[in-house]
């Protein structure tokens, strides 16, 4: 806390956004996929409006990382945020296979800007020594955030008297007062002040060359796809395979989603100390192996208890370096390119997961459930190996440092 009050004022509004959008985050992600299901529709087509609203994101990417390059960020939030919020409500509001298809398509390339220009708005207001400390503070304001969006997902269905339940008529509502957030997340943008950098190449014309990327960004794209793959093939189906496979409650799912939360909250804490002792590569690498086998674990049990447990620690583990991850490809990067690696990085990791959700959403719908699990464990330890493998002379933590310094010492 102390911390978090030392940053500028940009930065603790950029903060508070992230608090009230991962509210709306919170809520949507545990009972979209419900609601569709409520709806009559199976999981095949769920897994077709996921791909498709995942794939508009990362057909917006890049072209939203070049705006971003060259643009005002803070008009660009503005701008997106209200336009989510519009495309929302006609979502929740039509049944329409056709409208559903459409407006998470629509919904996705406007949050995709949003995504985009956050991450380099951050870097920009947040001095060298404190980058990792913005990014950890950011990600364990979205998880407390999330915290509470799971649990209110839990239990505003059952308060709608008689639309009160699972019922589509319970869950349409909550999605819809839940909207309101992403209004109140433009609105807040406002506030702040556009951070200016030497480099900006603001209005410049476009180009060929400007459009290259270098050697680093095409390696973070290359991990952002098998990371992307790895999250589509079961990520976006926990709730329906607790719900569905192991019988358990949505107030039981939110109450879990909750607790992971919370748990990954110790994580983010302790990111930026964890990344000076052994470096950001290496907590980034070490995590997703550490993760693989909870996965497993949640395919095995046989029952809700073991599998939330596991759960709860493979969301620890699989989340805990992400704010490292993120400082290391801003330092890495020039800041006139940030946009445009930002976008690849999306792009390659949009289509990876839109692609591997609907083919996880197929074999769901037939009820198989170990494909994904395995796939997932795959390209998890996949990533890891890569990201080690490009980067792992990138930096020198402060352990190899310091025995280095014992080893030659007189």
């Amino acid at each position: 806390m102390r911390t978090i009050a030392s940053f500028n004022t940009n930065v603790k509004l950029l903060l508070l956004r992230s608090f009230i959008v991962c509210l709306y985050t919170g809520i949507y992600g545990i009972l979209f996929n419900l609601y569709i299901l409520s709806l009559g529709y199976g999981a095949d087509f769920l897994g077709l409006v996921l791909a498709a609203q995942v794939l508009a994101s990362s057909a917006m990417s890049i072209p939203a990382g070049i705006l971003c390059d060259r643009y005002d960020k803070r008009s660009l939030l503005i701008i997106s945020g209200a336009l989510s919020t519009l495309s929302a409500i006609p979502l929740y509001l039509l049944s329409s296979p056709y409208a559903i298809l459409l407006f998470s398509i629509v919904g996705g390339a406007f949050v995709s800007i949003s995504s985009v220009a956050l991450t380099p708005m951050l870097a920009e207001n947040a001095g060298k020594e404190e980058s990792v400390h913005i990014f950890s503070a950011n990600a364990s304001i979205s998880w407390v955030s999330s915290v509470i969006g799971s649990a209110l997902g839990g239990i505003l269905p059952g308060m709608w008297g008689p639309f009160a339940g699972l019922s589509a008529g319970g869950l349409r509502l909550t999605l819809l007062s839940s909207a309101l957030l992403l209004a109140i997340g433009s609105i807040l943008m406002l506030l702040v002040k556009e951070k200016r950098y030497t480099a900006r190449i603001m209005h410049s014309s476009l180009s060929l060359k400007a459009l290259r990327p270098s050697a680093d960004i095409i390696k973070f794209t290359i991990t952002s796809l098998t990371f992307g793959a790895a999250s589509g093939m079961i990520v976006p189906y926990f709730n329906v395979y607790f719900v569905k496979a192991l019988k358990a409650g949505v107030l039981e799912v939110g109450l879990v989603y909750a607790l992971a939360g919370a748990v990954m909250l110790a994580g983010f804490i302790v990111t930026p100390y964890l990344a000076s002792r052994i470096g950001k590569v290496r907590s980034a690498a070490l995590s997703k192996i550490f993760a693989a086998p909870f996965v497993m674990l949640i395919a095995l049990s046989q029952s809700f208890l073991p599998a939330a447990a596991a759960y709860v620690a493979y969301v620890f583990f699989i989340n805990m370096a992400g704010p490292a991850t993120t400082s290391f490809q801003m330092e890495q990067i020039k800041p006139g390119e940030q946009g445009l690696a930002l976008g690849m990085m999306m792009t390659g990791n949009y289509i990876a997961i839109s692609v591997s959700t609907y083919l996880s959403g197929l074999l769901i719908a037939a009820e198989n459930y170990l494909i994904p699990f395995m796939g997932t464990c795959i390209f998890y330890v996949l990533t890891a190996l890569l990201l080690y493998h490009y980067f792992k002379d990138a930096e020198k933590p402060r352990l190899a440092k310091s025995i280095m310094q014992r080893i030659n010492a007189p």
